[in-house]
């Protein structure tokens, strides 16, 4: 019992509680409370605290004013959970803080050895919904001109509140779309009636969505299969205000602009 009497103070468990839940092993029946009281010589202004303590991990259960013992496997199954979750919690904070870290330190170190700055150039948004919210605040803080470039620009009412004000405080905006069935007609229509110019790509479309605003921003996704299918898939978005990116997606942007029929 003294190996057992150790294991279970390993686990959390205090002298008195080891007593009381060792002596109860030995008795199916049970024991009522008076004589758990009146026998371990437990102060009585603590004696409830530790039944509490034996009742909450599960280690017996009171009935009919007696205490029962519980199968040990009880306890050690709710214990042994609670540790992997504590371990798993503990180890995705450690590997959350190395990624912290690793994301401060490796452009110090690059930009000393090699003049590369990496996070100037792209910055990784973690999903489509967040680039939504980002490309909200683009668009909202844009003081000129903002190019949209979407196939069908189904995500247009995730920014809508804010493209509508910006086109009201005198923004201009390039929607280049692909107007080809009635629900896009309706869209580039809605857009126009803004004061959108909305213009028909008339290549066929390449697996790209974005939003520039005023030359210095730019947000963008690239599909890694088509949208057709049952789960398209795409490639983490990104986010840049490296000029050299933004005039490549520009140059491709006016070219197409270009190239593109008005809406009849």
């Amino acid at each position: 019992m003294e190996r057992s009497r150790k294991l279970l103070k390993s686990f959390g468990l205090s002298d008195h509680e080891c007593e009381i839940y060792l002596s109860l092993l030995n008795r199916p029946k049970g024991e009522p409370l008076d004589t758990i009281i009146s026998t371990y010589k437990i102060p009585s202004n603590e004696i409830k605290n530790v039944i509490g303590k034996l009742v909450e991990r599960g280690l017996v259960n009171v009935r009919s004013n007696k205490l029962e013992a519980n199968d040990p496997k009880i306890f050690l199954s709710r214990i042994t959970e609670k540790k992997r979750q504590d371990t798993n919690n503990a180890l995705q904070e450690f590997f959350d803080n190395a990624s912290i870290l690793e994301r401060i330190l490796e452009p110090l170190y690059l930009e000393k050895r090699l003049g590369i700055r990496p996070e100037e150039l792209l910055l990784t948004i973690d999903n489509l919904t967040q680039m939504e919210k980002r490309t909200s605040r683009i668009i909202a803080e844009a003081s000129e001109e903002i190019f949209v470039f979407a196939e069908r620009f189904d995500w247009y009412e995730n920014v809508k509140t804010d493209f509508k004000k910006a086109l009201s405080s005198g923004v201009k905006a390039k929607v280049l779309m692909m107007v080809i069935d009635e629900y896009t007609n309706k869209r580039a229509k809605e857009l126009e009636d803004l004061g959108a110019e909305v213009k028909h790509c008339v290549e066929k479309w390449y697996p790209v969505r974005g939003t520039m605003a005023d030359g210095d921003e730019l947000i963008f996704v690239i599909w890694a299969t088509k949208k057709d299918v049952p789960i398209p898939i795409h490639y983490k978005p990104h986010y840049t205000k490296n000029l050299g990116l933004i005039r490549i997606f520009s140059d491709a942007f006016k070219k197409r602009w270009e190239e593109a029929l008005q809406i009849t």
